[in-house]
């Protein structure tokens, strides 16, 4: 059934460098806000650096997005804080680029967040 009750403090986590969660490495960094592997549920905080281009990808979870700082251009389409971004992952979807750098929180329905892109540690589309 999942955790009834959870609280995370943005200040109180450190960022990580993506390795592994996303697979997108490259200088994007994550704050796992919330976890639950039975219910497939995963929150937390990207931060993308200035001129980065997330690929076509897809990947096992759905994910709604919501630009909270910087400028997210979504498969051409520019999105800044307070925007909306949802994907299947079962469709590919991208390329995001942040010009100017960004920071988005993403909520991942599904087994695994890794990005699926030609050359991702995660595998192929």
């Amino acid at each position: 059934m999942g955790k009834h009750w959870h609280t995370a403090h943005r200040w109180d986590l450190e960022w990580e460098d993506d390795v592994d969660i996303l697979t997108l490495g490259n200088g994007v960094k994550v704050k796992v806000l919330y976890e639950d592997s039975e219910t497939q549920h995963t929150d937390m905080l990207i931060k993308f650096p200035p001129g980065y281009t997330e690929p076509l990808h897809k990947h096992d979870a759905s994910h709604s997005v919501i630009v909270l700082e910087g400028l997210q251009i979504a498969a051409g389409e520019p999105m800044r804080p307070g925007d909306y971004v949802w994907a299947s992952g079962e469709e590919a979807h991208g390329p995001f680029e942040y010009p100017e750098g960004c920071t988005v929180f993403a909520s991942f329905r599904g087994p695994s967040s890794q990005h699926r892109y030609p050359g991702s540690s995660a595998g192929d589309m």
